[in-house]
């Protein structure tokens, strides 16, 4: 092999390399100017997030409150199991409410 064509084959390694690095450079260096953008766009997203959520919690709060109020009875389950076999067991218990 000859000397002048390693020099080379590094030279153009050394090239690759250094346009990659200014590359990735270019694109994080762009990214960076962008994201304050980013940030101040997704603030009335947040918000708006923020109302439902608010909502949301004042109807569980509610129904919370409408199912401590109400009078609760027993009530029947109805579990059916299906066996390996293909055979169905069905049986029913009845639950008694907290007290």
């Amino acid at each position: 092999m000859d000397t002048s064509t390693v020099a080379n084959a590094a030279y153009s390694a050394n090239t690759f390399l250094w346009m990659c690095l200014f590359a990735f450079g270019l694109i994080l260096s762009i990214l960076w100017i962008l994201v304050p953008f980013a940030v101040f766009g997704i603030k009335g997203l947040l918000r708006r997030i923020v109302r439902n959520l608010e909502v949301i919690e004042k109807q569980n709060l509610d129904l919370l409150a409408a199912y401590r109020d109400f009078p609760r009875q027993g009530e029947t389950v109805v579990y059916r199991d299906v066996r390996p076999d293909g055979t169905v067991v069905v049986r029913e218990e009845r639950t008694a409410p907290p007290l």
